[in-house]
Order: C-alpha cells, then sequence, then structure tokens
C-alpha cells in the first residue's frame, strides 16, 4: 500500500496532530538511544528535543528549527535517525497487534511511507515487512504510529525538498529544509558536507541533484516576490561556496539573478519588494553572498574548475549592483533601522576589503595579471565610481561624505538605543576606513586628485568636532587625515588643511590633540597622532606645520598677549613631555613620537618661528641611547626578540636623528650643540657605536635565496616578490612585516606543502624587518656622522674620531661586501660618508700646514681594494652608468691622492697608484671617452650654459685624478 505523497498530509506543524506526549515520553526513560543531554544540557531542552525527534516527520517544522541551534550535531542525528511517525493511510490492514503489548504493532507487508514519484516511480520511502511500531493516542481519529525504521534523515529531506519545490515552492517546509541545510554546511567541515549533499541527493533523480533544486527554488521565490524562501536559498549558496565554489559560481553566471545591464532578479526583489516593505533581509544575504565569494575568488585563485573570465563577470555585476545600493541606501524606507545601518556597514567593508586585495599587495603588475586579477575589473569599476575627479555627480561618494556631516551633530541624539547607537559607530568607523583606502589607492595607482579627497577636506571641521566627541572615533579620523595629508597632488598645490579647518576649529583641533595625548589609555590613537604630525612636517602643509609647531597660526601677532593659553599650547612640546616618558611607553610610539619630533625640528616651519631645543629632553633622548639596542643578534633567535631587537633598534635611530637634526640647525658651540657632541666624544665610544650601527647584522642570505628559488618553482604564476606588500598595507615589525602572510594563508592553505613555505616565509619577513630596523640605525647615524663632521673644526678627539669612522666604513664595506641589492644604497652612502669625512678632515689638514696629521695613507689603502673589488666591479659599474656606487669612491681617491701630494711614495702607495691608472684612468677613458668628447664638443659648439652628461663628469673627475696621481712623489 502506498502512502498519500503530498507532504502536506504526511508532515504537519506542531499544531496539527495533538499528540499524546506522556507515551513519548515512557519512551524517553526507556530508550538510551535518544539521551541528548550531552548535547543539549538543560534536561527540559533535552526533553523537548527527543519529543520532537519522536514525532517527526509527523510533526515537522518545529524538529527543523531545533535542529538548526545544534550546528555539526545536527548532521549525524539525522543521519541515523530512528523512528518515523505517520498517520496510517486509510483502509491500510497490513500489520498486526503484538499479544504482549497492544499498543505495539509489526507490519506484515512493506509500508510506503512517502510516496515515489509518478514518472519514474522511485524516490519513495518504505518501511520494511516485520518492522515495529507504537500506536500513539491522539486527540483526533487518526491512527498515528512510530515506527522503529532507521533511516537516512537528509536523503529524506532532499526528496522531501524535491517534491515540495515542486508542488509548493514558497512553502515554509521548503524555507525550513533549506535554511537547516544551509546551517549545518556552515558548521562541519568540507568532507562532512560533501557527505551530506550526497545523501541529501540519493533519492533524486539522476539527472537532477539538490543544487540544482535550490537553485530553480530561488528563481521561483523572487518571481514570485517570497522574500523568505529567496532568503534561505541565498544563505545556502552562501554556505555552499567552501564546499563547492564551482557550483555556485557556474549558477550564479547562468541565472538572471544579475544582468550586464544592472538589472536582473535582485533588483527586481530589492526595487518591487523590499523599498516598499522596509525590509531588507534579501539584500542583506547578497552582499553577504558577495563577501564570500570575493574571498574565494582569493582563495581559489589556482582552481581549474571555474574560468577567470567567468569570475570577474560575476563579480562585476555585482560591484555595479552594490555601487548602486549604496549610493541609494540612505533614502529608502526602513521598517527595522538596523538593516540601514547594516547595509551600510557591509558595503564598506565588503569595498574595502576588494581594494585592499587588489591593490594591497603586487604593485608592479597591472591589471587583470595581478595576482588577485580576479578582483580587478570589480575594483576599477569602484575606483570609476567613487574617485571622479570632475563634474557634479556626488550621489556615490554621498555616504561616506554624509555619515561625516550626521556625526558632526551628536551620535546620542539620533537614537536611544544603546545597540543601534554602537550600530551607528560602526558605519562611521567603515566609511572613515572606506574613505582611507580610496585616498591610498588614488595615490598609488597616480590617479587624478578625486571629488571625495575635496570634500574631505571640506569636512575637516566636521571631523574635528567628531574627534573631540567620540572617543572610540579618534583612530580612524586620524588615519583618514594621514591618507588624506599624505596624498599626492599631480600639478596643483594640495589642498590646505589649515585653511579648511578655519581659525577656531584649528585651535580646537590642536587642544584636542594635545588633550589626547596624556595619559595612558588610548595608546593607538597617540601613535597615529604622531604619525599625522610627522607626515605634515614632511608634506607641504606650512601653515599647519607651524601651528602645531608653536601653538599659533602663522601670521599672527606674537608680541600681543594671549588671554587663552590653551590656544597656545604646542603639539611639539605635547610630544616632547610625552617621550620624556619612553620608560613607560610601548616602544612603536616612542619611536613614532621621537620621530615627529626629529621631523619637526627640521621642518621649514622652524625658518618661520625660533624653537629653541629642551635640554631635559635631550637628556632623555641620551638616556635612550644609553640602553642602545640589545647588543649583537644573528637572525636565528625567536619571533619575540627580533621583533624587540627591531623596534629598540629603530627607537635608537630616531634618537640619534634627534642629535643629528639637533646639531644640523645649531650654531657650532652652542649649548645644545656642545651638549651632543660632548655626550658622544666624552664617552669615548663614538667610533665603537658607530661600528656596530654601520654594521647590518643577521642577515640570511641562504634563506631568502632558497625561499625565492624554491617558491617560484613551486608557483611559478605566483612568484614571491609579487606578495610584497604596497604602501596602502600596515606593515609592522613581524611574522607578516614584506610578504603579506595574511594573503598568502589564503591562497595557498589548501596546498599541504604550504605549512613548510609558510615558516620560511615568517622567517624571511624577520629576517627582513631586522635587516629595515637597522637600515634606519644606520641612516640616523649617517645624519649624525655628517653632522658632527660640521662641528668638529676644533675639536681633536672628534677628529680622531671621525677619521675612524672613515676607515671603519670602508673596512665594513670590504669585510660584508654586497649581500644582497637590498645592501646597494648601504654600501653607496658608508662610501659617500667616508668621502665626506676624508674631505673635511684633507681640508683642515691643509688649513693647520698638516699640523693635523691624518692616516690618509690607510684611507686610500681600504678605498683602493673596494673599488677594485668584484662588489664594486668598475668597469661593469662604469658601463652600466651605477654612479652612486662608484662615483663616491673615485671622489675619495681624488681627495686621499691630493693629500698625498708632496710626500714619499712608498712602494704600496705606487703599486695604488699603477692600479689606479692601469684600471680606473685607462678603463674609465677607454669606456666613456667618446660620449664625454662628444658632450665636450657640444658644450663648445653651443652657446650659454650646456648641462653635460655623467659620462663628461665623470671623465673630469677622473682626470683630475690622474693629474694628482702624477705629482705624487715617487710615481713617475
Amino acid at each position: 500500500m502506498i502512502a498519500v505523497s503530498t507532504p502536506q498530509r504526511e508532515i504537519a506543524s506542531s499544531q496539527a496532530t495533538k499528540i499524546n506526549n506522556g507515551h513519548n515520553i515512557q519512551i524517553a526513560q526507556q530508550a538510551e538511544d535518544y539521551d541528548v543531554r550531552e548535547l543539549i544540557s538543560d534536561p527540559e531542552q533535552s526533553l523537548r528535543f527527543f519529543l520532537l525527534q519522536s514525532k517527526f516527520p509527523l510533526v515537522f517544522v518545529p524538529f527543523i528549527s531545533e535542529l538548526k541551534r545544534l550546528g555539526p550535531e545536527s548532521y549525524e542525528i539525522l543521519l541515523k535517525m530512528k523512528t518515523f511517525m505517520q498517520t496510517l493511510p486509510r483502509g491500510f490492514r497490513d500489520y498486526d497487534v503484538s499479544p504482549d503489548d497492544p499498543q505495539d504493532v509489526y507490519l506484515l507487508s512493506d509500508l510506503c511511507v512517502y510516496a515515489p514519484r509518478e514518472e519514474d516511480g522511485e524516490g519513495g520511502f518504505y518501511v520494511p515487512k516485520g518492522h515495529h511500531g507504537r500506536i500513539i493516542p491522539n486527540e483526533s481519529n487518526t491512527f498515528c504510529v512510530q515506527w522503529r525504521y532507521e533511516y537516512d534523515g537528509w536523503s529524506f529531506l532532499g526528496r522531501v525538498l524535491e517534491h515540495a519545490a515542486t508542488v509548493s515552492p514558497t512553502d515554509v517546509i521548503v524555507e525550513e529544509i533549506i535554511s537547516l541545510i544551509s546551517t549545518t554546511l556552515q558548521s562541519v567541515d568540507n568532507y562532512t558536507a560533501m557527505d551530506m549533499l550526497e545523501s541529501l541527493c540519493t533519492k533524486l533523480r539522476l539527472e537532477d541533484d539538490v543544487i540544482n533544486i535550490i537553485g530553480k527554488v530561488l528563481m521561483n521565490a523572487m518571481q514570485r516576490k517570497n522574500v523568505n524562501v529567496s532568503v534561505a536559498a541565498i544563505d545556502f549558496f552562501t554556505a555552499l561556496i567552501p564546499v563547492l565554489p564551482h557550483k555556485v559560481w557556474e549558477f550564479l553566471s547562468n541565472s538572471n539573478l544579475l544582468d550586464r545591464n544592472g538589472g536582473g532578479m535582485a533588483t527586481f526583489i530589492l526595487s518591487s519588494v523590499e523599498i516598499i516593505s522596509g525590509d531588507y533581509r534579501f539584500t542583506l544575504g547578497v552582499i553577504q553572498l558577495v563577501n564570500v565569494l570575493v574571498k574565494d575568488a582569493v582563495i581559489g585563485k589556482f582552481s581549474t574548475l571555474i574560468e577567470p573570465d567567468l569570475r570577474m563577470n560575476v563579480l562585476l555585476q555585482f560591484a555595479r549592483h552594490l555601487s548602486y545600493i549604496y549610493e541609494s541606501f540612505a533614502y529608502w524606507k526602513y521598517e527595522n533601522l538596523s538593516h540601514r545601518l547594516d547595509i551600510a556597514i557591509s558595503i564598506s567593508d565588503l569595498f574595502s576589503s576588494l581594494l585592499l586585495a587588489v591593490y594591497g599587495i603586487d604593485e608592479a603588475t597591472d591589471g587583470i595579471n595581478k595576482i588577485n586579477g580576479v578582483l580587478v575589473p570589480a575594483a576599477q569599476h569602484l575606483l570609476d565610481r567613487f574617485l571622479v575627479s570632475d563634474g557634479k555627480n556626488f550621489r556615490c561618494i554621498q555616504p561616506i561624505i554624509g555619515s561625516i556631516e550626521a556625526s558632526g551633530r551628536s551620535l546620542q541624539a539620533l537614537t536611544a538605543d544603546p545597540e543601534l547607537l554602537n550600530r551607528n559607530y560602526e558605519w562611521i568607523e567603515a566609511a572613515l576606513i572606506f574613505a582611507e583606502k580610496l585616498t591610498r589607492v588614488r595615490t598609488l595607482l597616480k590617479r587624478a586628485p578625486s571629488q571625495l579627497e575635496r570634500k574631505l577636506f571640506g569636512l575637516a571641521p566636521a571631523m574635528t568636532q567628531l574627534f573631540v566627541r567620540e572617543n572610540v572615533l579618534r583612530f580612524r579620523i586620524m588615519k583618514l587625515l594621514i591618507s588624506m595629508v599624505d596624498s599626492v597632488w599631480e600639478g596643483t598645490e594640495p589642498p590646505s588643511l589649515l585653511a579648511h579647518l578655519g581659525p577656531g576649529s584649528a585651535l580646537t583641533f590642536v587642544n584636542a590633540l594635545n588633550k589626547a595625548l596624556e595619559g595612558k589609555r588610548d595608546l593607538n590613537t597617540q601613535n597615529e597622532i604622531a604619525r599625522f604630525a610627522s607626515v605634515v612636517f614632511s608634506n607641504k602643509q606650512q601653515g599647519l606645520s607651524v601651528l602645531l609647531l608653536t601653538g599659533r597660526e602663522l601670521g599672527k601677532d606674537n608680541g600681543k598677549q594671549k588671554t587663552d593659553k590653551e590656544s597656545e599650547t604646542s603639539l611639539l612640546q605635547a610630544l616632547e613631555k610625552k617621550a620624556e616618558q619612553f620608560e613607560d611607553l610601548p616602544v612603536e610610539l616612542s619611536v613614532n613620537v621621537l620621530e615627529c619630533i626629529a621631523l619637526a625640528q627640521n621642518s621649514r616651519a622652524t625658518a618661520v618661528f625660533e624653537n629653541k631645543t629642551n635640554l631635559d629632553f635631550l637628556k632623555k633622548n641620551f638616556e635612550i641611547l644609553d640602553r642602545g639596542t640589545g647588543g649583537r643578534i644573528s637572525g636565528l633567535e625567536s619571533t619575540d626578540t627580533i621583533i624587540r631587537f627591531c623596534y629598540n633598534a629603530l627607537l635608537a635611530a630616531r634618537a640619534v636623528q634627534l642629535c643629528a637634526v639637533e646639531l644640523h640647525k645649531s650654531i657650532r658651540d652652542s649649548t645644545e650643540s656642545k651638549s651632543i657632541v660632548d655626550y658622544f666624544v666624552k664617552s669615548g665610544n663614538l667610533a665603537k657605536l658607530a661600528d656596530t650601527a654601520f654594521r647590518i647584522q643577521g642577515y640570511r642570505a641562504s634563506l631568502h635565496g632558497n625561499l625565492h628559488r624554491n617558491f617560484d618553482k613551486k608557483w611559478p604564476m605566483a612568484k614571491l616578490i609579487r606578495f610584497q606588500k604596497t604602501s596602502i598595507s600596515q606593515k609592522p615589525y613581524g611574522p607578516s612585516y614584506k610578504y603579506d602572510l595574511e594573503m598568502m594563508d589564503d591562497i595557498f592553505s589548501a596546498d599541504p606543502i604550504w605549512t613548510g613555505y609558510r615558516s620560511e616565509i615568517v622567517q624571511a619577513n624577520l629576517n627582513l624587518s631586522l635587516i629595515d630596523a637597522q637600515s634606519h640605525l644606520f641612516k640616523a647615524w649617517w645624519l649624525l656622522i655628517a653632522a658632527l663632521v660640521e662641528h668638529a673644526e676644533n675639536n681633536s678627539k672628534l677628529l680622531k674620531a671621525l677619521e675612524q669612522i672613515a676607515i671603519q666604513c670602508l673596512q665594513i664595506n670590504l669585510d660584508e661586501g654586497i649581500m644582497a641589492p637590498l645592501f646597494i644604497p648601504i654600501v653607496n652612502d658608508r662610501s659617500q660618508l667616508a668621502f665626506v669625512i676624508t674631505q673635511t678632515l684633507h681640508a683642515i689638514s691643509s688649513a693647520s700646514c698638516r699640523k693635523q696629521q691624518f692616516d690618509f695613507t690607510k684611507i686610500l689603502s681600504l678605498a683602493w681594494e673596494f673599488t677594485s673589488s668584484v662588489d664594486v666591479d668598475f668597469p661593469q659599474a662604469l658601463t652600466d652608468g651605477y654612479t652612486e656606487t662608484y662615483r663616491p669612491l673615485l671622489r675619495l681617491l681624488l681627495v686621499c691622492v691630493g693629500a698625498l701630494k708632496g710626500t714619499k711614495a712608498d712602494a704600496s702607495i705606487s703599486q695604488i697608484i699603477s692600479g689606479i691608472l692601469e684600471n680606473i684612468v685607462s678603463k674609465t677613458f677607454m669606456i666613456l671617452g667618446p660620449d664625454a668628447l662628444e658632450a665636450f664638443d657640444l658644450s663648445k659648439s653651443q652657446q650659454g650654459v650646456q648641462e653635460w652628461n655623467e659620462s663628461a663628469k665623470d671623465m673630469l673627475l677622473v682626470t683630475s685624478l690622474l693629474r694628482d696621481c702624477l705629482t705624487v712623489d715617487g710615481v713617475l
């Protein structure tokens, strides 16, 4: 006998059949198989779950709803169902009653409990002959039996869904089944998810599967404007992406969810249902779908199952759809105000993530050839919409502008609901992040300045008010201001932030910055304040520089008595006060504060107002130098040790940089300059400290060489260098400093071999962090030594120390050579510094009629040895035009040889002079002669000043060297 096939007859809601729970409770107390107390700790909830399970599928929806709350456990529960409750078909008599228990029955023939398909007779569910069941009393006249029948509940759900989707595709049963599948997919691993999907398909037609069925349900539901089922289906495809992404991409490509012209069923539901009802659950589901699609496009880069063009087209269509929503959502009706904020936040976050994925790495590659090239058309669409340089269409950027304008008023007045208030904060933060990303990407891509940026400058007063009032948003406001001030405005003067702030807001802003630097709570914001001030001092914001430096605007009368003392508070003074607490501050904050102070002291604003350095602050600076960097390092230490060394080295670099800046701007023998010179000279450790700073420790050449070679061989289409971070990405020292480890995890984590490569990339990032920190320390010491040279004329101890440093620079170049291309600038700078020092020593020696004696022979010997080394490879460097490498050495040789004029050359000097003549002079004439002669001839033939080319400049230098070589006594 066949049961009625329609699910409405066999499957009911909890109120449809009044079943006596007492009998089920007795079963629950006797049946250990149904003890779910391990899953549900509450006894009453546990009993409720069992009762619903025992009535399934007669009572359908409540049990499915309970299953959705159990997460991954729902899979095992449904997979091994042990009972099946049904209302027996009228007239069915093929059963008998047990003689021991009148409520226990058993089947005399097979019983169909769910009808097969009419067209092929397949897909039915049968309880075999001999199975026992229990009669369950109920208030209706129907005959309910709970069969003790083990079956796959997922297979049963697949069959029910197939039938219901055909008969009643918008029924609540369809919605609940799809929703359960979605929640279970999200909670189990991929292997279990695949098993579940296979189970769902076991009773379906051979040519069909549950994915196609749900796809048809989605299209049907959207046509019928059924939002509930549509949302459930969209959530299913979102949950399916990590399991079977190619199925989702293919469905989206072939469906009419969206079309090329911005229409499609998603737009139809939005315009004809959601905007009218004010309920935007479907749109929010679409946004979440796109979010997961973007992540999959990154993760599945190497998948061969999905054509890149297919992905690009789908994402571009969604980008168009979401940008339309973004420019319009603020004007819509909302029954639930949280939907408005959810749309704003989720789209802003999605757009920010998309831009970062495309432009956060692989700067040298263009267009769709980038690592995440499938995202490029969507990203370019966003840039074309949001970074318009002219025109009057501001609708796309209005949500960003509007969020900041509205926040200029108190957010407390917008809502009394704490949850909505927090979501408002999240929305403003998301808008600030998106605006920052757009600004940074615009500069990175060298696009024309945008209307968005001009509008943002105009909103400076609103941002000031927001900064003053809302502590939780200060960090993001500072990040956005940094990106605005740091942006490049090709061919035009950048907007003046001070002019847009206006007098009142400007002083309010400075006072707020000073106040924010007090205390130790919001250290992240304090970090950004220091970075903001550094960017202001480094860029074309002269008026704001003066205000931050002095506490008053350029052009104000300095002689008038100020009644408002706070308006005279200098941010520089506040930063100096903060720096004096360096022992209690995170080292990264101390680094940024000291860098800002150094840039302030060296900015053009110091030429407008006299700014004397605080001597107490200088002493604190010396304390930082006394702490050092933590000793020598090999590069093989623990992660924490390396990172700590990096920031200590960077802190020392900023302290040295401050001393260098102070020496450069100070008058010789002034109090400030004398205190700095005395600190370095009296300790007697200047040469020793410089030697430590000028040596780059811990570079692991084999690690980088092997990693690049092996990685590029393994993934030739995604070479390691392409994962270097760009200027829009954060680059803190550590495991993800240079190569974007998070992005690489997303792309390569599915490859079992990735774990080994990942460990090496972490080590490479740590090692490059170490090198970068030491490079900063080297550059700071270079500046300091160059500054000390200017104050060394009458200080014999300092002159001797400088002489030793010149020798050390050349000796280190010889010892270390050029370990990798990234060390070439450092090597060149050492040579340049040796030249600067030697030139000064020679001038002092000549002025004193050689009463001041220096070891020019030693310097010449080392300079010649390095010039003739394979690292320099002088003939090849000359041919390739590497002037930064060989020209400082030529100048150094010229100075040393000139210093030896009139002295008797010994055998070693004669050998060096001969080498110079043979390997420098002759080869330069041979390689550069024709080009230089042409430049000289051209100069003679033209009237006025003719700019000589590099070859001509080098020929003049080498000619001078030849002349001086020939004047050394004993050479000829």
